[in-house]
């Protein structure tokens, strides 16, 4: 009953401060958004379940940033819920339970995850669960139905992001390394079970498979060119910045205890080893990648979820001497939980949410123009243009088209539409380019209506330049 007050406490004071920072969708949430009206197997850049959750949420609340916001705060509370159930497994004290739930609902990384929609919101949901039910299948007699939720978890969890596929990597990484990893797994998972997880595995994510063969791969494309592999990176410049920022995510102490369980390895429990296996994998591959090329922040985040069991074992094998440990967690998870919206707000020195500011005001511009053109075709050269336009519109286009000035494929509304849709049309084109030189042959008449502009803080603004296209020539 306690956990269950905290995290209420936590995720209604989460949602008060969201609510007060009033920061419009960023042109990835809005995008997705666009994406939740089209619901598919599979989008440009991303696997389809992050449509599919706003979807859910906006059918039940309607359209607003909350409502699609608010599956994040609402996953991230359940999860916290699920990674306590899942340190009670392997630790069997209902204390070390709530301080596994409470040290991920005041991560700093789930802090400002919780005020955004994004598709690590769903990842981390789902592996949640699939470390409870694999806790679940080690240290309880009836195990068939957790062999199915493990596998669930693990189908949606891909299908949110691939990364869900570090969780499968980092593990078999531990079976071939640790004997005793190998012991514990082959005494719990016959050959049947995984060939029973496998199939089911391949039968929900088919669909989604069956996508992308069909367009090309494309979203595997793209996530690998994301990567930049082949990229010229800064090397320890990036490396560096990637590590520290960890501290940053996953909070300070937390990051400390995490590589102090690492060091005392040897004197680990073979349920705490796979934990180590399940957070260092992911988190030193994201670091080789950082090193060759590049690394946002987030892009080692499934590591948390292991990372935070694995640090609450290590606070209650110690307790009450780590009682201090513990409540400098909480104390800087609740500073960041109070900071990171305020700072949207109030400018710190920083100002990390531009790209959210100016979006519902430019799409009521364009509505105030569209009223001269009601059946006009929207036309623009840039996807968070598109996105966050679509989305702010009072009223919406009848249709819309994003400009593809190279022939190229660069994200799903190139993907989605073609030049071809504007034959024996009239388009309104908002521009984010300087001139017109890249869509002007295209068409009979070019005329420009005028210029927009973004109001990104006090002393920027964005300009958007808007034009009336008449006469496409195929």
């Amino acid at each position: 009953m306690s956990l269950l007050i905290f995290i209420t406490v936590i995720f209604l004071l989460r949602i008060f401060l969201w609510l007060y920072a009033n920061l419009d969708l960023g042109f990835d949430e809005a995008q997705y958004w666009t994406w939740s009206k089209n619901l598919d197997w599979g989008y440009y850049s991303k696997p389809p379940f992050i449509a599919w959750l706003i979807n859910i949420f906006t059918s039940i609340c309607g359209n607003s940033e909350v409502c699609i916001r608010i599956s994040s705060p609402i996953l991230h509370s359940i999860a916290a819920f699920f990674i306590g159930l899942t340190c009670l497994n392997l630790s069997q004290n209902k204390n070390a339970s709530f301080i596994a739930a409470s040290i991920w609902i005041l991560v700093p990384g789930i802090s400002l995850s919780s005020g955004f929609i994004s598709t690590d919101v769903p990842l981390l949901f789902f592996t949640s669960i699939a470390l409870w039910a694999f806790s679940c299948i080690i240290f309880l007699d009836n195990k068939k139905l957790y062999y199915f939720l493990l596998c669930l978890a693990l189908s949606f969890g891909f299908l949110s992001k691939y990364a869900m596929i570090y969780l499968v990597i980092a593990l078999i990484i531990g079976i071939i390394v640790e004997k005793q990893i190998f012991i514990k797994i082959k005494n719990n998972f016959s050959l049947l079970h995984l060939i029973f997880i496998i199939c089911v595995f391949i039968i929900l994510i088919f669909n989604h498979l069956n996508w992308s063969y069909n367009n090309s791969f494309i979203t595997a494309q793209h996530t690998l060119a994301n990567v930049n592999i082949n990229g010229e990176g800064n090397g320890f410049i990036n490396l560096i910045k990637f590590f520290l920022e960890q501290f940053i995510v996953f909070g300070p102490i937390t990051f400390i205890v995490l590589f102090f369980a690492l060091f005392n390895y040897k004197k680990l429990s073979v349920e705490e080893k796979i934990l180590i296996y399940l957070s260092f994998a992911p988190l030193f591959l994201v670091m080789l990648q950082a090193f060759i090329s590049r690394a946002h922040a987030n892009w080692a985040a499934i590591s948390y979820v292991p990372a935070t069991i694995l640090v609450s074992l290590q606070i209650i094998k110690y307790w009450p001497k780590t009682k201090v440990v513990y409540y400098g967690i909480i104390s800087i998870g609740l500073i960041f939980l109070v900071l990171i919206p305020l700072s949207s707000k109030h400018n710190f020195g920083l100002d990390p949410f531009k790209k959210y500011r100016g979006w519902s005001n430019l799409g009521l511009e364009v509505s105030k123009i569209y009223s001269s053109y009601p059946e006009a075709v929207l036309v623009t050269d840039d996807r968070r243009v598109m996105a966050e336009v679509l989305y702010y519109m009072e009223k919406k286009p009848k249709n819309w088209v994003r400009w593809n000035a190279d022939g190229y494929i660069h994200d799903h509304y190139e993907l989605v539409t073609s030049h071809n849709e504007l034959t024996n049309e009239i388009g309104i084109m908002v521009s984010s380019e300087p001139n017109n030189q890249h869509f002007t042959s295209s068409f009979k008449k070019v005329t420009f209506i005028k210029d927009l502009y973004r109001n990104i803080s006090k002393q920027k603004n964005k300009e958007y330049k808007v034009w009336l296209l008449e006469g496409y020539k195929k």
